[in-house]
C-alpha cells in the first residue's frame, strides 16, 4: 500500500494497493515478489471496503479507511470474472469460470452460500437490481438467470440454524428437514432465458427501473430486457466486434454507455431508438444499420474493457487494453474528452467510481489497484455550472 499527494487540478493517484503473497525465492536463489493480476474490483456504497479478485482465484478484502488487508476469501476453483456488492453492502457476490456464483458475508468474509450450478460453463457477469430484490447472472452459455438472492441467503441461514438445533436435539429433525427443503427451493432461479448467440460479457440493471436489464456480449449487440418476464424490448447494433462492458446513466436510465473490441465507447439513447428495431426483436441476427449509437467516442488504441458513470451521471470513465483511462463528459449533444492518462503498465481489467465521486478505482493485470483523485474544483464547477463546455481536469 502507498499514497500520493492529492491535486485539485489533475487526476492523480491518491493511494494504491498491491496484491501479492510476499517474498519468494527463484531457482537462482534471488528474492522476488509474486504479484497477481487483478481481474475485478468492487467498492461498497459506504466506501468502507474494497474487494479484488485475483488470478489465483482468491478474493482480497481491503479496509479503505486504513488500507489494511482484512481477509482473503477462498472458494472458487477457477478465475473469478466479476465481483459486485449488494445494494445494502451486506453481501459480496462473485462470478467464476468454475460455473459458480457465490455470496459472501461482506462484514466477515464468511461464505453465505453458493447458488446452484445452473450455467453450463463460465459465469462472466453479475448485476443486482437497485432495490436488491433480484440478482441476474450471465455466462458463456449465452443465458441470463434471475435469482431472488436475498431470499435464498435468508432461507439458507434458517436451514443451517435448524440443522444445528437438530444435531443437538433430534426433536427438531422434522423442522430442519422442512427448512432445508425450503432453502433448496428458494435457491433456484426465478426465470432464465437464452439472451444472445454467444457469451454474455456484462449485465446491468437500470438504477431507476428495476425491471430493465441490459446485456452485452461477444456477438456485438446490446439487448434491453424486461427482467420480470425475460422479454426482449430492444436489441441495439453498432459495435464492430464483441461488446465487453456497459454502464447505465444513474439519473437517466434510457442512456447507456458500452465499450467494445472495436476500440470505441458508444452512447445510446433509448428515447431515440429507431422504430425499425422492432424487426430486430424477432431475431438475434446482427442487423448492422439498426439502432446505430447516438454517439461514438473514439481514441482508445485497444479494446475498451471497463466503463462507469459517476453517481450524478455527468462523468464517464473508460478503461482499455491500451492501459489508458479516458474521462468523458457524456453530453449526448456534444460529448467531450476531459482527460486521458496511462493508468497501468498492463491492460486495465476493471474500474469504478466511488459513490461520493471523490475517487476512481482501477485495476489491471499488472497486479495493481489504484485510486485516482477526482478533482474537487472541477466537480464543484460541474455541479454549479451545468451545461458549460469549459472544464478543468
Amino acid at each position: 500500500m502507498g499514497s500520493f499527494p492529492s491535486s485539485k487540478n489533475s487526476w492523480q493517484q491518491a493511494f494504491f494497493l498491491t496484491v501479492n503473497e510476499g517474498a519468494e525465492e527463484s531457482k537462482e536463489g534471488e528474492q522476488y515478489m509474486q504479484v497477481y493480476p487483478v481481474f475485478s474490483i468492487a467498492v461498497t456504497r459506504n466506501h468502507k471496503q474494497l474487494a479484488a479478485a485475483t488470478s489465483d482465484n482468491k478474493i482480497n478484502l481491503w479496509c479503505l479507511a486504513t488500507h489494511d488487508l482484512l481477509s482473503v476469501l477462498v472458494g472458487h476453483a477457477e478465475t473469478i470474472w466479476q465481483l459486485m456488492y449488494s445494494p445494502d453492502d451486506s453481501l459480496l457476490t462473485s462470478a467464476s469460470a468454475d460455473g459458480l456464483v457465490k455470496l459472501w458475508e461482506a462484514g466477515t468474509g464468511v461464505l453465505a452460500m453458493s447458488l446452484p450450478r445452473m450455467h453450463s460453463n463460465w459465469v462472466w457477469s453479475l448485476a443486482w437490481s437497485s432495490d436488491g430484490e433480484r440478482l441476474a447472472t450471465g455466462g458463456s452459455d449465452a443465458r441470463i438467470l434471475v435469482w431472488d438472492a436475498y431470499a435464498a441467503v435468508e432461507a439458507r441461514r434458517k436451514a443451517e440454524f435448524y440443522k444445528d438445533r437438530a444435531a443437538q436435539d433430534p426433536a427438531w429433525a422434522d423442522t430442519a428437514a422442512i427448512e432445508e427443503a425450503d432453502a433448496v427451493q428458494r435457491a433456484n432461479p426465478l426465470r432464465h432465458w437464452q439472451a444472445h448467440d454467444k457469451s454474455i460479457h456484462r449485465l446491468a440493471f437500470a438504477p431507476t427501473e428495476s425491471r430493465m436489464l441490459v446485456s452485452v456480449g461477444a456477438e456485438g449487440t446490446v439487448a434491453v430486457w424486461d427482467a420480470e418476464v425475460g422479454a426482449l424490448d430492444t436489441r441495439l447494433c453498432g459495435h464492430l466486434g464483441a461488446v465487453n462492458c456497459l454502464a447505465i446513466n444513474p439519473t437517466i436510465s434510457e442512456v447507456i454507455a458500452t465499450g467494445g473490441e472495436d476500440h470505441t465507447v458508444r452512447l445510446w439513447d433509448l428515447r431515440d431508438v429507431d422504430p425499425a428495431s422492432q424487426a430486430a426483436k424477432q431475431s438475434r441476427e446482427k442487423t448492422i444499420g439498426l439502432n446505430l449509437a447516438h454517439y461514438t467516442l473514439k481514441g482508445h488504441e485497444g479494446g475498451v474493457v471497463a466503463i462507469d458513470f459517476t453517481s450524478d451521471g455527468r462523468l464517464l470513465a473508460s478503461g482499455s487494453k491500451d492501459c489508458e483511462v479516458r474521462i468523458w463528459i457524456p453530453d449526448l449533444q456534444n460529448p467531450v474528452l476531459l482527460k486521458r492518462f496511462v493508468a497501468h503498465e498492463a491492460f486495465i481489467r476493471d474500474l469504478h467510481f466511488a459513490v461520493d465521486q471523490t475517487l476512481l478505482y482501477t485495476c489491471s493485470t499488472d497486479g495493481m489497484i489504484f485510486a485516482w483523485g477526482v478533482p474537487q474544483k472541477w466537480r464543484y464547477k460541474m455541479a454549479k455550472k451545468k451545461g458549460k463546455q469549459k472544464y478543468e481536469g
